[in-house]
């Protein structure tokens, strides 16, 4: 039996739960949530040189040869329209470690305040600059690449697949840093979810 469910919901302890409801059976939507995600901003930006980051739980290997890398975006998403753009994005992997939650926690709120439901006309009206106050270097095709990353990879977009509610983009590896060993931050040890 279907019931109203929450699909995307990411809890910082703050106060501040986004939820987009979705019908889904109910046991379907608990397995959904067992799986564990890695945490990783996706760091774009458009033509005119303004960088934006992005929560992104959805990334994964897709090829070895090329190194291709896919990330899936919610079809309205501010860092998709970036990425038709440029043709380009970064993927930041963060420590798993407090710092690496709390830094990941700036990146929540989408960029148009409006996109989440039952705020105020004067919450829908902000824009969201997630980068503001955050450390961070571009990389060589211009998106942003955070200081408190373990390490990153920059990607060519190469394919753009519409799936649903999500745009899956695979990219080519084109760059990256690998800064320093950690195990990377994953929904489990961060107590979020964006699934169901």
């Amino acid at each position: 039996m279907a019931r109203r469910d929450a699909g995307c919901r990411w809890d910082l302890s703050g106060g501040n739960t986004m939820t987009t409801a979705i019908e889904i059976d109910s046991s379907a939507a608990h397995v959904m949530q067992q799986m564990v995600y890695g945490v990783y901003i996706v760091g774009s930006h458009d033509r005119a040189g303004e960088v934006n980051g992005m929560m992104a739980d959805w990334v994964m290997q897709v090829s070895f040869n090329p190194r291709m890398l896919a990330v899936s975006f919610e079809n309205d998403a501010h860092t998709l329209a970036n990425v038709r753009d440029t043709g380009s994005f970064t993927v930041n992997l963060l420590p798993q470690d407090e710092a690496g939650r709390a830094l990941a926690a700036r990146f929540v709120q989408p960029y148009d305040g409006a996109k989440v439901a039952g705020r105020s006309d004067e919450e829908k009206g902000h824009t969201h600059h997630k980068l503001d106050g955050v450390a961070y270097r571009l990389s060589d095709l211009g998106s942003p690449t955070l200081d408190g990353a373990i390490s990153w990879v920059e990607c060519k977009a190469d394919t753009f697949v519409a799936l649903g509610d999500h745009t899956l983009v695979a990219g080519r590896v084109v760059g990256g840093e690998f800064r320093r060993e950690s195990d990377a931050l994953s929904s489990s040890y961060a107590g979020w979810t964006y699934c169901g």
